[in-house]
C-alpha cells in the first residue's frame, strides 16, 4: 500500500483552500505525526511520533486527522478533548521546544483492512506518544 505524503503541517494549514496538497479522505487506513520529512514509507529513522486511524467503518478519516491537529495546536479545554494524541503531542512539542508548524504528517488511504493496517504500522514503528496500543481487527486477528 502507498503513502501519500508527508506534508508539513505548516503547507497543509497555509493551503487550506487550495487542492495542493491533497486533504486526506473521508475514508481512509491509517495516518502518522513525524518530526522529519520521508520518502516512500515512513521509518523510525523520519522521527515517527504518533500512528493513528479511525474505529470502524466511519466516513470520519478526515475529520479525526482534523481533530489531532486541533488538539496538537493547543485547540483544547477540559470538556472539549478530541484526540489524546494531538494532546500528546502539544505536551511532548512544548516540553521539546518543537512548533507543530514543523511536524509532518502523512496517510495510506486504503488498506485491505484499516484497523489491521494501524496495528501494523503502530508495531513496526513503537515507541510513540500513543498512550493505548490500537485495538487487532476482531475479524482478522
Amino acid at each position: 500500500m502507498s503513502w501519500i505524503g508527508p506534508y508539513q503541517f505548516r503547507k497543509l494549514l497555509e493551503n487550506a483552500h487550495s487542492r495542493k496538497p491533497p486533504r486526506p479522505g473521508e475514508v481512509g487506513a491509517v495516518y502518522v505525526v513525524t518530526r522529519r520529512r520521508w520518502r516512500s514509507r515512513p521509518s523510525r529513522r523520519s522521527g515517527v511520533l504518533y500512528v493513528g486511524g479511525t474505529t470502524g467503518h466511519s466516513r470520519r478519516f478526515r475529520t479525526r486527522i482534523g481533530d489531532l491537529i486541533a488538539d496538537t495546536f493547543g485547540f483544547f479545554c477540559r470538556g472539549t478533548r478530541r484526540h489524546s494524541g494531538g494532546r500528546s503531542l502539544y505536551r511532548w512539542c512544548r516540553e521539546h521546544r518543537v512548533n507543530p508548524m514543523d511536524l509532518y504528517i502523512g496517510w495510506r488511504d486504503r488498506a485491505p483492512c484499516k484497523r489491521g493496517a494501524e496495528v501494523e504500522e503502530y508495531e513496526r514503528l513503537r515507541p510513540l506518544l500513543n498512550k493505548n496500543r490500537p485495538p487487532r481487527c476482531s475479524k482478522h486477528s
